[in-house]
């Protein structure tokens, strides 16, 4: 049976690059290549992007970046599924590989989002929600504040709880130079920080910004190889419970078992969908995820919270992430794992993909 494999994996620090269009940040990655990798032999190339039409003015970007990295006649897709792109691009190829239709496929994650102010950015993302939501004014924002009141109300629990995430996130990115956010914050000034839509304040939201991140899957094992075990999808609507279904069903369809030599990365879109997902995903127990961060080994990266939030490039950087940290080549914060549960999503947790690796 054909495995697939990460070989290798590339990114660039998230940030605002005023200087650079979306083509020159994947060029800028392109360059930064971990592990043994050989780009010679490429089948095919998937971009997974997700908002370029309209922030960019930028369509069949595919193609125009494997022009860009010098690979003009390599055949180009771009998979858009909103900010869970990358998943769904992974998947994408890893069900290429498997059947046998190609060996060899560049994932590039690539997104481009500080070139307007941030109501047109905000405003582009509702168009996610269903549009009788979109066309009433209701945000994402709106929608995870309702979230996080439910499980204030159901656990009996304060703000002072989810700045425990915003904390832990920003000490992890400290000591990762690819982060957007590499400074502490204390309790102080999480709980006093601008409120976005109440209850959720801004050290409750991901950090947006530009990046590019890469990973070559193949069906060759090389030194620097992370095997991907087994990527599965679920899609189904939040509740106000509050629960979210779809990252329930990956827990059962995956079938992982977590130990404490497990390295888990997870869409951090808010706090809210942080405790969410820690606890739908067996992790922690319902509503008291985030009393025990210090217990495992989560978004070492810093997350969406501090490391940043590449809209539909972000499974990328947690992909490319999981690799490093399973071959020890990461640059920031390092855990002695055995295994990676990565799971990809929408920020609202309706699209999610599961992904278990190892070396």
């Amino acid at each position: 049976m054909t495995e697939v494999y990460i070989n290798s994996s590339s990114m660039i620090p998230i940030d605002r690059y005023y200087e650079y269009d979306i083509y020159d940040l994947v060029i800028e990655a392109y360059k930064n290549f971990e592990g043994e990798y050989d780009v010679n032999n490429i089948d095919l190339i998937v971009v997974a992007n997700a908002y370029s039409q309209k922030l960019n003015n930028a369509s069949l970007i595919a193609p125009k970046i494997a022009e860009k990295i010098g690979k003009p006649n390599v055949p180009a897709i771009k998979v858009d599924n909103a900010d869970a792109s990358g998943g769904a691009a992974l998947l994408t190829a890893y069900s290429m590989i498997k059947s046998g239709m190609v060996n060899s496929i560049l994932i590039i994650g690539v997104e481009k989002q500080s070139d307007y102010p941030s109501k047109y950015l905000y405003d582009t993302i509702a168009t996610n929600l269903d549009e009788y939501m979109y066309y009433n004014g209701i945000s994402s924002h709106s929608v995870a504040a309702l979230l996080m009141r439910q499980y204030m109300k159901k656990y009996n629990v304060d703000g002072n709880y989810f700045a425990n995430w915003a904390i832990k996130m920003h000490k992890n990115a400290t000591e990762n130079p690819f982060a957007y956010l590499r400074f502490p914050v204390d309790l102080n000034t999480v709980t006093n920080s601008q409120i976005i839509s109440d209850p959720v304040r801004l050290f409750d939201v991901g950090a947006r910004a530009d990046g590019a991140a890469i990973v070559l899957l193949s069906s060759n094992k090389t030194e620097s190889s992370v095997k991907i075990n087994r990527i599965v999808s679920a899609q189904a609507r939040y509740e106000f419970s509050p629960s979210l279904p779809s990252v329930k069903m990956l827990r059962n369809k995956l079938g992982m078992r977590l130990t404490e030599k497990t390295g888990i990365d997870i869409h951090d879109s808010y706090s809210i969908m942080a405790a969410l997902m820690l606890e739908e995903s067996g992790v922690f127990e319902s509503g008291k995820s985030l009393y025990n961060l210090d217990n495992v080994n989560v978004n070492l990266s810093g997350g969406l919270k501090a490391r940043g939030h590449a809209g539909g490039a972000t499974a990328l950087y947690q992909l490319a992430e999981a690799h490093m940290q399973l071959i020890g080549s990461f640059k920031g914060k390092k855990a002695n794992v055995d295994d990676y549960l990565v799971i990809s999503s929408d920020d609202l947790g309706i699209v999610s993909y599961g992904i278990s690796l190892s070396r």
